[in-house]
């Protein structure tokens, strides 16, 4: 994708609103992440960094690390990861960083908290909302079955058997079950969402035990 000046100064002529949301420079990380969660859970979205409240341009602050930053929170901070893509573009002789985000096909995607915690989020109106009852399921791809599946079901049983008072990680459980830790890895946390699984600590130490 590419985004012109002509064409990026004609959505910011728009406002902010369901697709599109303005920011002077990038928030925290938990932030950052319910934005892109909103954008990829509803109808996808346009996230431009470097453009004031009133729809000025002031320019993104450090465009490289603001891009890199993007991405990596994209891809760490929200469960599944999300696939998006990121470009500069020089407006006014202010350079614009932006972030489009595709709604997903693996939807509903969850926004990691400071605390670690996942919440799923939609985008109302022009702000980012946890989605719980008929949102909720607004959002859900539909399934071929419904219920749990066949890995989520060996992942309970493995657990159960385990019982482990600090819990299993993914690693442990790909490895022993033969399994890709990415599969493994959205199966946990499938799980986790549905309440079914408690997270406890972040990152490789990242641990499940049933709720």
């Amino acid at each position: 994708m590419q985004l012109s000046p002509v064409d990026l100064a004609g959505e910011v002529s728009n406002g902010e609103g369901k697709r599109l949301e303005f920011k002077r420079g990038l928030p925290s990380d938990a932030k950052l992440a319910r934005t892109l969660c909103a954008f990829a859970n509803t109808r996808g979205g346009l996230l431009l960094i470097g453009i004031g409240d009133r729809g000025e341009f002031v320019g993104a602050p450090r465009p490289r690390e603001t891009m890199a930053r993007l991405l990596a929170v994209a891809r760490a901070a929200v469960e599944p990861a999300l696939a998006v893509q990121v470009g500069a573009t020089l407006v006014e002789g202010r350079r614009i960083v932006w972030c489009s985000v595709p709604v997903s096909p693996a939807r509903p995607h969850a926004a990691r908290r400071e605390d670690g915690t996942l919440e799923v989020v939609a985008r109302v109106g022009a702000s980012n909302r946890v989605a719980t009852g008929a949102t909720l399921r607004a959002i859900q791809v539909p399934r071929a079955t419904d219920g749990l599946g066949a890995l989520e079901r060996q992942i309970l049983a493995w657990l159960a058997r385990r019982g482990a008072r600090d819990g299993e990680t993914v690693e442990e459980f790909a490895r022993a079950h033969n399994v890709g830790r990415q599969r493994a890895r959205r199966a946990f946390v499938a799980l986790e969402l549905a309440g079914r699984l408690t997270a406890h600590g972040s990152g490789a130490r990242r641990s499940y035990t049933l709720a």
